[in-house]
């Protein structure tokens, strides 16, 4: 009855109809650019991915459903500091089907999903956590138990997206820890963010699930900015 009298609009274009994101705004994300980096999932602008190069692996592979741009970005924007958490199901309807069709690591052998995690100051300024909100519904079509809890981010960093790629590094290094080890031992983990930029978060909560026993990671995000 309320979507009668309420229909659903597409926070992208505003056009009125049974998504909050439309077919034919989902239709013009650009996919990542090939050549990319068989580890962090970014494109390559020579032989060599200068995001990787001199760190040591962490994860084991990181793959985006598109570029950071567009109708991603605006739809990304709204999800994370717009309170569209309704977003939350087209989005990672977009991470499922990317899985599902493109992804090339093996994702079906995962033992479970793992949002990066946002400080509780953060948390509580904000009311969600856009990649637990994300992982949630990513459980729910692959079927892989969501870890909400495992990762915890110890001190409130700056936002990644005002800070250049090395102070993205300091930033973050040494940012998160695992709540309870017991959790991720011994287990391979899809860990789910929103974007990826120097994968400098995505590295270090990898590097935290590792140092606790995880046994592999993969990364999985809604968009790289290149």
């Amino acid at each position: 009855m309320l979507d009668l009298l309420y229909p659903p609009r597409c926070l992208s274009c505003g056009k009125f109809g049974a998504e909050y994101l439309c077919e034919s705004c989902i239709s013009q994300i650009e996919s990542v650019p090939e050549p990319y980096c068989s580890i962090c999932g970014h494109t390559l602008s020579g032989q060599a991915c200068f995001k990787c190069m001199g760190r040591a692996k962490a994860f084991t592979s990181a793959r985006a459903v598109g570029v950071y741009s567009g109708t991603l970005r605006q739809a990304i924007h709204q999800f994370k500091y717009n309170g569209a958490r309704m977003l939350a199901d087209p989005l990672a309807g977009l991470l499922y089907k990317y899985l599902t069709t493109s992804c090339d690591y093996p994702w079906k052998r995962a033992d479970c999903i793992i949002p990066v995690p946002i400080h509780p100051s953060r948390y509580r300024a904000r009311g969600y956590n856009q990649s637990e909100l994300l992982a949630l519904k990513l459980s729910s079509l692959t079927g892989l138990p969501a870890l909400g809890n495992a990762l915890v981010r110890t001190r409130c960093t700056r936002p990644q997206v005002e800070l250049s790629a090395e102070a993205r590094r300091i930033n973050t290094k040494d940012a998160f820890t695992v709540a309870n080890p017991h959790l991720v031992e011994r287990k391979t983990a899809i860990l789910v963010d929103d974007v990826s930029t120097t994968s400098s978060t995505i590295y270090e909560c990898s590097k935290a699930l590792i140092k606790h026993g995880a046994t592999r990671v993969y990364a999985l995000c809604l968009a790289v900015d290149l």
